[in-house]
């Protein structure tokens, strides 16, 4: 379904190599919990939940500043909305801070179990790998912990470079570290606005991973986008490159 072999394969990373874990509301309970404020999950899940059908700083395609000051204070807006939310308006940077490290713990996040064996069977194919995500001043560090680095060549964050997806700043700059042609790459992204739309912006192919189990067809209607490619993991990324899954990885 590719319309040719790339030689870079651009990966985000959220809900693409990594999930939250035992999920975003548990975390942030977490970080919460360590500065002495205690909120109810439920009641948690439904503020998140809200503030994100409003939309925030991850939808916003202005450029900013790339500057750790800029990437705490774009994440404090949306924390200030939720907790506000829940009663608790107006607190300290201290909270904030307790949220920012809770999700920057390796224990907060679980990588997928394809994730390692697909990264490798690529490579091995001579394929070249790159991660293009729209996440907070911390994630290189993080994905150094969760040891996803040695499989990759480069690291594009939004808060490093004051673009995010769906800019076009971000998959350019992106093409520009690889040295290829939009043509030359494809982005596999779990995000129809941010990842599909974004790559299409700047001519590189997408491909939409989907983990929620649906089949792929299901998508494409639900997209209305019959030629969309989507696969359901890694390992089905592998089937659509022409490489052989590891030993031992089911069919999906």
């Amino acid at each position: 379904m590719l319309r040719t072999r790339p030689r870079v394969v651009f990966l985000d990373v959220g809900d693409t190599l990594v999930r939250a874990h035992p999920s975003w509301a548990a975390i942030y309970r977490q970080g919460l919990a360590d500065c002495g404020i205690e909120v109810g999950e439920v009641e948690l899940e439904a503020a998140l939940l809200e503030e994100t059908k409003r939309g925030g700083w991850w939808l916003t395609e202005d450029p900013f500043d790339p500057t750790e000051a800029e990437s705490f204070a774009r994440i404090k807006e949306f924390d200030s909305l939720v907790l506000a939310r829940l009663g608790h308006p107006n607190l300290p940077d201290d909270a904030f801070r307790a949220i920012e490290a809770a999700f920057a713990r390796r224990a907060a996040w679980y990588v997928y179990p394809d994730v390692e064996p697909a990264l490798s069977a690529m490579r091995e194919a001579g394929l070249r790998l790159a991660v293009i995500s729209n996440w907070v001043w911390g994630g290189p560090e993080l994905m150094h912990d969760l040891q996803l680095t040695s499989h990759l060549e480069t690291l594009i964050v939004s808060a490093r470079v004051g673009f995010q997806k769906p800019h076009e700043g971000i998959f350019r700059l992106a093409l520009e570290r690889m040295a290829v042609e939009p043509v030359e790459a494809i982005h596999v992204g779990d995000s129809y606005a941010a990842d599909v739309l974004g790559a299409r912006r700047v001519g590189i192919e997408p491909v939409m991973i989907d983990r929620s189990g649906r089949e792929p067809d299901h998508v494409r209607v639900e997209r209305d986008e019959p030629s969309l490619a989507v696969v359901g993991d890694l390992y089905g990324l592998l089937d659509m490159l022409g490489l052989r899954r590891p030993a031992g990885a089911a069919a999906s």
